[in-house]
């Protein structure tokens, strides 16, 4: 097997934020009174693995028109995503995968391979989010340099400025690892609520 350059995805659980309001109530008065509190959410949030999913039993077709679906792709890009990357799925990583890098629990990777791009994971782990994620890095391998430097940039201060993006890498900071795994997750977990200035740098994404 040629040598691969793998894109990795190692699996960070992020939990989300509490809803609702405090209330206080007066044993001198008979008023209530609520303290509204901000609530932020992921509009993507993580999706559990399921134990019970095997290459077996798990309809690729299926759980990527779900990704496609829910991340309100354009539906003229569909096919792309269908056909030109080659999905694999796995019970557990071949001998040859672990040998170029993976971990026996990595969820899921991306890499080229002679000009066509693969995308593989373990079918426990074979869930829209997961897809959106790796879909993300085969979405960046399409920028040129150029681009990519941009998009560094742009994103690099929003870390810091925008709402989602820093309460994202507050409960889950796998995305502040580099560049690359900021921009898929950025994309896995916010979709089409990231700041618009960074959707160009995700073609056939949106």
């Amino acid at each position: 097997m040629c040598k691969w350059l793998l894109d990795l995805f190692i699996k960070k659980t992020a939990d989300t934020a509490g809803t609702g309001s405090s209330v206080v109530i007066s044993e001198e008065t008979p008023t209530v009174s609520t303290v509204e509190t901000t609530t932020v959410t992921l509009p993507h949030p993580e999706e559990a693995k399921d134990a019970t999913a095997t290459v077996e039993n798990t309809d690729i077709y299926e759980v990527m028109t779900e990704w496609l679906r829910d991340w309100a792709v354009p539906e003229e890009y569909w096919e792309y995503w269908r056909t030109a990357i080659v999905i694999e799925l796995y019970d557990t990583w071949p001998v040859d995968m672990l040998n170029l890098g993976l971990m026996a629990d990595t969820p899921a990777a991306t890499w080229d391979q002679n000009g066509v791009r693969h995308l593989a994971s373990l079918a426990k782990w074979f869930n829209p989010g997961v897809i959106a994620h790796e879909q993300a890095h085969n979405a960046y391998a399409l920028l040129p340099e150029a681009q990519k430097a941009e998009f560094e940039a742009l994103y690099t201060p929003l870390k810091d400025t925008d709402e989602l993006i820093k309460y994202l890498y507050s409960i889950n900071t796998y995305g502040l690892t580099s560049v690359i795994e900021g921009h898929a997750e950025v994309y896995r977990y916010l979709g089409g609520q990231m700041p618009e200035n960074l959707k160009q740098f995700y073609p056939k994404l949106f």
